[in-house]
């Protein structure tokens, strides 16, 4: 889970800034409202840090599910 701290606020407000070298197709995904913040953020972790934040996705949804699922009694 993702820590709030003053760097991660002073980050988040200072707004992004496009890497110099960055392709046609980054700036074109800047362009059309993306927020790259959030990929190159998923991208400095780890693949399994990334594997473990998508188990944890997955088990909320399941738990999503059958809590919304009609009980039968």
């Amino acid at each position: 889970m993702a820590v709030v701290n003053d760097e991660l606020v002073m980050a988040l407000n200072a707004g992004y800034v496009c890497p110099p070298d960055a392709g046609p197709a980054w700036r074109r995904a800047i362009a059309e409202g993306i927020d790259m913040s959030l990929i190159e953020r998923a991208l400095a972790r780890t693949p399994w840090d990334r594997l473990q934040d998508h188990d944890e996705a997955l088990s909320f949804a399941q738990m999503l599910q059958h809590a919304a699922a009609p009980r039968h009694e």
